[in-house]
């Protein structure tokens, strides 16, 4: 799929680390993909999983098959760099945590958003107290997709929906920003003809931080991230992939910005992350914790017990 390539092409950027295969459940598929990133060996995932000359497998797959991918890497003593949502539940994240455990193999979450240089910079502005004492969290991610409903986005059965689909982006840079579990939950979704949520918003109260919170897969809205404080704010357009960001005082005047240059998407960070991990012995990720990762898939369960979306496999 297109993240694949993203991160194939990415790579390029990644020290101390080679992508050594690929697997896919169609062979010549591997084979094409392979060839284009001159990657040697391409083969289904059983052969993978028995390649003792692998060390960690990166997850591309879409989420519904996260759960039952990421353990058998895990059974076959393999790390592994799993998209997000790394899993469909918060049960089912439990399960690979204490199993990654059991292995002693590292085990992360690919959130990427979290190390592109305007994220990591807003993070640093706001410890800096530049705008005060952070009171709000603002943001939405909104497409309008082509209803196709055997297609993943639409189809109950496949984890679908925009909660699972971009919704983890925004539970995602809550967390980050927030440094905490929230206090109370509270959501409203629209369930689309499918089963799916095709609207969903919910507000993540934190100790003295509100987090107001909108995805679609049916409307297309601006996709940008505020950071409201008691001294002045910061913008992140289409935050998920941020390349800037801005300063304002409380009176919208622009006090600041900040302009990442970089040649890459921004995968390449959160590979590096990974491939230093694994290099210096660790097995989980300073950044990415196994703990907010649970955190973000007790929001997302939370939310979804919320407004009533059960998927048939649950």
């Amino acid at each position: 799929g297109r993240i694949a390539h993203t991160f194939a092409k990415d790579f390029a950027a990644v020290t101390n680390a080679e992508m050594a295969a690929v697997a896919a459940r169609d062979i010549d598929r591997a084979k094409e993909f392979a060839a284009g990133y001159h990657i040697p060996k391409a083969y289904g995932y059983e052969d993978l999983f028995a390649d003792r000359d692998i060390d960690i497998i990166y997850i591309s797959t879409t989420h519904n098959f996260h759960y039952g991918h990421v353990k058998k890497c895990l059974e076959n003593g393999k790390a592994v760099l799993c998209e997000k949502p790394i899993t469909v539940n918060d049960t089912e994240f439990a399960s690979l945590a204490a199993l990654a455990k059991e292995k002693n193999l590292f085990l992360m979450e690919a959130m990427w958003t979290w190390y592109l240089p305007a994220i990591v910079k807003a993070k640093q502005w706001v410890h800096e107290g530049r705008i005060g004492k952070l009171k709000v969290i603002e943001a939405d991610f909104c497409f309008d997709a082509e209803f196709l409903p055997e297609k993943r986005l639409f189809n109950i059965n496949l984890a679908g929906g925009a909660l699972l689909d971009i919704g983890v982006y925004l539970a995602g840079i809550s967390t980050f920003f927030a440094e905490q579990y929230p206090q109370s939950i509270i959501s409203s979704g629209v369930l689309g003809k499918t089963g799916v949520d095709e609207r969903t918003s919910f507000i993540l109260q934190y100790d003295d931080i509100t987090a107001q919170l909108f995805c679609s897969i049916i409307v297309k809205t601006t996709s940008t991230l505020y950071l409201f404080g008691d001294k002045g704010y910061l913008k992140l357009p289409l935050f998920w992939r941020a390349n800037q960001l801005e300063l304002f005082s409380k009176e919208h005047e622009l006090l600041d910005s900040f302009k990442d240059d970089r040649t890459t998407n921004g995968f390449n960070y959160e590979i590096q992350d990974a491939t230093n991990c694994l290099l210096e012995g660790r097995k989980e990720s300073a950044v990415v914790t196994l703990q907010k990762s649970m955190d973000m898939q007790k929001i997302m369960t939370t939310v979804r017990k919320q407004i009533g979306l059960t998927y048939p496999f649950e």
